[in-house]
């Protein structure tokens, strides 16, 4: 019996890996690997969109008006990005939040909506005492719209929450 190996350069595994055409991989079920990353997706995007008309029907604001930014700020990426390290490869797509998540806060600092609702916030002055105005608790509709994902289906993908402040 023989045995013959060659060490593979990581440098010509990186190149090999660029070059090849990831979209059109496919699943044990025939199904490419994009293409089910973007059901999974879409499917996480629909729980997101669930769990903020939770948030939203909780209250009425009564000193500013929505506007929606935040709940028409979700997308879902295009593009598969791939991680290739010495213990693996992994493939994501991103769901997120785009510009419209972000608004100037009453100190004039941008600041991200999202994460200001699933976080809670607290401010402190002439405002601090008026409640979704000067302080909210937390709603956690990202965490939650992660777990909602994971039961609505079979084979849920790992799921990263990213939070950017």
């Amino acid at each position: 019996m023989w045995n013959f190996s060659r060490k593979i350069k990581m440098s010509n595994l990186k190149v090999q890996l660029k070059n090849l055409n990831i979209s059109k991989l496919k699943t044990s079920n025939g199904i490419t690997v994009k293409s089910e990353l973007q059901k999974h997706a879409r499917i996480l995007a629909d729980c997101i969109m669930r769990q903020l008309d939770a948030v939203y029907d909780s209250y009425n604001p009564k000193i500013y008006q929505r506007t929606y930014e935040l709940y028409n700020s979700i997308y879902i990426d295009d593009r598969l990005f791939v991680k290739v390290s010495s213990t693996g490869a992994s493939l994501s797509i991103r769901v997120g939040f785009d510009d419209g998540a972000w608004h100037t806060g009453l100190d004039g600092k941008d600041v991200n909506t999202a994460v200001l609702l699933n976080e809670g916030w607290q401010t402190s002055g002439k405002f601090k005492d008026v409640p979704y105005f000067g302080y909210r608790k937390a709603t956690h509709f990202i965490e939650k719209a992660v777990e909602e994902y994971r039961r609505s289906v079979q084979n849920p993908f790992n799921v990263k929450i990213n939070k950017e402040y």
